[in-house]
């Protein structure tokens, strides 16, 4: 697993890397590390394309990092008068633009075996545990934020049930 990774990664520069499935892999086995560390089940298979969307996007970085659930989150982007803020209201739209690079990152995830699906749940579970050798020598070719972000975004959506990320968020599944 570990060499098709690094291999991957020693192919593609920096600059390239998050638009490229090998980056989006790495916040897929990030975002389902966060969720796994405070659910016993993994994630529905659904909820990584807004959780990258989210991720990908600069305007919620800080955001994310200080919300502790996702109703606190998603009213952070509303203005004075309650209405949604531009930044969440397209999200909807950012989602269905990158579902196509969502879909090759969590099938470069599951090859390449950061993550594994359930085909019974449709719900994603950690193969690479963050504490292993091959996951440090990962984490130290990713330097970012991005994965940060995936892995507390994991962690905020694991406290929310899916139909409520789908209202707060407002997008459709």
């Amino acid at each position: 697993m570990e060499t098709h990774v690094a291999n991957a990664i020693k192919e593609n520069n920096a600059d390239s890397m998050w638009d490229s499935p090998i980056g989006g892999a790495y916040l897929v086995w990030r975002f389902v590390t966060g969720y796994a560390g405070v659910c016993d089940s993994g994630p529905n298979m659904l909820l990584v394309y807004p959780a990258l969307a989210i991720v990908m996007d600069s305007s919620f970085a800080t955001e994310i990092s200080r919300a502790s659930n996702l109703a606190d989150f998603a009213f952070a982007f509303h203005d004075s008068s309650g209405s949604r803020a531009k930044s969440l209201s397209g999200l909807q739209e950012r989602i269905i633009a990158q579902r196509d690079w969502v879909l090759k990152s969590i099938e470069f995830a599951l090859v390449t075996r950061l993550v594994e699906l359930d085909t019974e749940t449709a719900a994603l579970h950690v193969v690479l545990e963050k504490e292993s050798a091959s996951s440090v020598r990962l984490a130290r070719d990713f330097k970012d934020n991005e994965g940060l972000n995936a892995e507390l975004l994991g962690r905020v959506f694991a406290r929310t049930q899916d139909n409520d990320i789908a209202y707060y968020l407002g997008v459709k599944f």
